[in-house]
């Protein structure tokens, strides 16, 4: 685990970030290599929130990036689908059958600015209203937030054939591997806004390691960051605070998030050697959030976070 480090090193042409245009040196053989998933739309970004408390300014909004045999340049268009899916039946809401939102035409796909892979992109952008219109759904039936609105997009190739969540293979479906392109986005429905992403400074006392913690003592401080992922989940920058490089002396323990419902803090992820992570709430002033830590494998700490944008945490967040 972290006391054997093996490095490798492998030669990847990082499929969709490959400006040549020698097809002869193209990285994906779309008819063979990925069983005839002959196109493909990965996730470049995405800022999508239903928020019950302000319908207004809650949208879906993905920024995707195109890409088949021809480099983008073969498919004919790009439909995006929504459904409902009602988790909270005790409103009154009903599931939706999906219904198509909208269609993007090749020509709608443009080259970033600046161009940095040779492949074109485009966002794509639709309110809450728009959204619950087309479903025929009331705010009253989504107003206790956890429904979900499942937006599916399908690549439609000139000779008919189709390509989207149900003919695509893992590899390419998986959203944290080279491709992210599962060709599906659900946005849960949430009552609360939250705004915790950020850099943070971090004031760490080490408490136990499978190793020696004397290179940790008395504490260690730094600082990381709390980077949004999409409306109320964080990508924690290092769960363990400094932890890992003093004790283990690793690199941070990325890919452990936070997901924030109505300030309730979940822990979803693991960090890079699979381990899970339990933080509890110690204190809270506003200004200082006081964490009790540990992981599967015998990391503990207590962490004192402070925003380094001056910005005060929620004095209701909690760590259930």
């Amino acid at each position: 685990m972290k006391k054997t480090h093996i490095l490798f090193v492998t030669v990847l042409l990082m499929a969709l970030g490959f400006s040549c245009t020698d097809v002869s040196k193209y990285p994906v053989n779309f008819d063979t290599l990925n069983n005839s998933n002959a196109g493909i739309l990965r996730i470049i970004s995405q800022n999508s929130v239903i928020l019950t408390s302000d319908i207004a300014v809650s949208k879906y909004e993905v920024t995707f990036e195109a890409n088949d045999r021809e480099r983008g340049n073969l498919f004919d268009h790009a439909d995006l689908f929504v459904s409902f899916k009602d988790l909270t039946p005790s409103n009154g809401g009903t599931n939706r059958a999906e219904a198509k939102l909208a269609t993007y035409t090749n020509a709608d796909f443009k080259l970033a600015d600046p161009d940095i892979t040779g492949l074109r992109r485009v966002t794509m952008t639709h309110t809450a209203t728009e959204i619950m219109t087309l479903l025929g759904i009331t705010l009253p039936e989504i107003v206790n937030g956890k429904d979900q609105f499942v937006f599916r997009q399908a690549l439609v190739f000139p000779d008919g054939k189709t390509y989207s969540s149900g003919n695509v293979n893992s590899a390419i479906a998986s959203t944290g591997g080279v491709y992210k392109s599962p060709f599906q986005n659900i946005v849960t429905v949430v009552v609360c806004a939250s705004a915790l992403d950020g850099d943070l400074n971090f004031h760490t006392v080490v408490t136990g390691a499978v190793v020696s913690i004397v290179p940790c003592q008395p504490f260690v401080e730094g600082k990381t960051t709390l980077k949004k992922i999409t409306h109320g989940e964080y990508a924690i920058g290092d769960a363990t605070f400094g932890q890992y490089e003093c004790a283990w002396s690793d690199v941070d323990a990325f890919g452990v998030n936070w997901v924030d419902f109505c300030d309730a803090i979940t822990t979803t992820g693991s960090d890079k050697y699979g381990l899970i992570y339990t933080y509890s709430l110690v204190t809270n002033d506003g200004t200082t959030l006081v964490l009790d830590w540990f992981n599967d494998y015998g990391d503990t700490g207590t962490t004192s976070l402070t925003r380094v944008s001056g910005a005060t945490w929620p004095l209701t967040l909690s760590f259930p």
